[in-house]
């Protein structure tokens, strides 16, 4: 059985299509990110989720478990969800009109064992927006779940323009990457 380590829709949606008819299981991880240490926020957003595949790894034994993190980096500094509908309008309002990147890593395990880990990363520009927007959109609440304030799909509220990387990266499961992983180990056909 393959088992995704995260409740997100987007992830779900994204592992559904490159899986096609072949099934899996959604299993929420409880791996308290807070306990890691490292600096390099890139390392970091790997150690997130090989720690919350290996969550869900060891109870699953013989299972293929994919687990993923995602990261906004802003300057060099990483852009969690927002804490409040003010915080969700300060980041938005510091990411309008700018480009930021997304990092997004994900591992594949068995046993607990790692078979295969990647970090891929994505830029993204969002264009300009009025208060009053900004204010709209947080008004939605879609804002309040997601590490940079934003989801790219919410293109009726947000105007953004892919710079490098593509949108499942962005969303939080690299399609093409993980899909040529799954290849490799003989997992997908």
């Amino acid at each position: 059985m393959i088992i995704l380590a995260s409740t997100s829709p987007r992830r779900k949606e994204i592992l559904a299509a490159i899986l096609g008819d072949t099934p899996f299981e959604v299993v929420p991880s409880n791996f308290d990110e807070r306990a890691l240490k490292e600096k390099d926020l890139r390392k970091l957003c790997l150690e997130e989720s090989i720690g919350k595949g290996k969550n869900v790894s060891l109870s699953h034994p013989g299972d293929v478990v994919i687990a993923s993190d995602t990261m906004v980096l802003f300057r060099n500094k990483q852009i969690g969800k927002p804490k409040d509908e003010k915080d969700a309008l300060e980041t938005l309002r510091m990411l309008q009109g700018n480009t930021h990147e997304i990092v997004t890593a994900y591992c594949i395990l068995r046993n607990g064992k790692s078979l295969a880990e990647n970090i891929v990363t994505a830029e993204l520009a969002i264009e300009k927006m009025a208060d009053r927007e900004i204010e709209l959109y947080i008004e939605t609440g879609s804002p309040l779940d997601k590490a940079g304030s934003y989801g790219v799909q919410d293109k009726d509220f947000i105007t953004s323009k892919i710079v490098s990387g593509d949108e499942s990266t962005i969303m939080g499961l690299p399609r093409f990457e993980l899909a040529m992983d799954l290849r490799r180990l003989g997992i997908l056909k």
